[in-house]
């Protein structure tokens, strides 16, 4: 949880041992991005997430790590993101949205086909150049932030387009467009992750 009389405490417990995790939101997203290769393994997703999240890329820590202990490092992690969800929509240790009251798991952000809104939304709220702040800006921040844009932002409008349930829209023109708005903004098709395996770790 977020709070403004607490550190942020980036650290997970490896064999009884604190080691420090790499929570920029940049390597967060970085980190993340590994579920996206449905190529690899679920223990290579996992081996290459836990390297960019220790800054471990030699392996010289996780090669001594069990898979079960990967696993709980990994969900130790998780939860370390989770803590500040975007949209309040948790991943789970596939990088998967989890299933959510009323959305059904629906996807509302996505940092690769919305990141020009992103940007262009802290720039415009809070004068906060995303590029600049790269390996700066905390994760816990960074989502703090996203999760409050103003509604004179684009990327807010188009959250609110991807959530709205057309079944509740009585007006026939407004509903005509509000559908018009989802098909142009919808992340369907592009690339998303799905569900598949996303109950792999509990």
């Amino acid at each position: 949880m977020f709070k403004l009389n607490d550190p942020l405490d980036d650290c997970v417990t490896i064999d009884g041992e604190e080691r420090p995790i790499y929570m920029a939101f940049d390597n967060v997203m970085n980190a993340l991005e590994t579920f996206d290769d449905k190529e690899l393994s679920e223990a290579d997703r996992l081996y290459i997430f836990l390297g960019i999240m220790l800054h471990d890329y030699d392996q010289e820590l996780i090669s001594t790590l069990n898979f079960e202990t990967q696993i709980d490092v990994g969900k130790q992690i998780i939860d370390q993101i989770n803590s500040e969800p975007i949209e309040n929509q948790p991943v789970d240790l596939e990088g998967n949205p989890m299933p959510q009251p009323k959305r059904d798991g629906e996807q509302l952000v996505s940092f690769l086909f919305d990141a020009k809104y992103i940007y262009a939304a802290f720039m415009q709220s809070y004068g906060i150049d995303l590029i600049e702040q790269q390996g700066s800006l905390h994760w816990s921040k960074f989502s703090a932030l996203l999760n409050a844009l103003p509604d004179n932002t684009l990327m807010r409008q188009i959250i609110d387009i991807r959530k709205t349930d057309l079944s509740e829209i009585k007006d026939k023109d407004e509903k005509k467009r509000i559908k018009k708005l989802k098909q142009q903004f919808s992340l369907e098709g592009k690339g998303i992750p799905d569900e598949e395996g996303g109950d792999m770790y509990g």
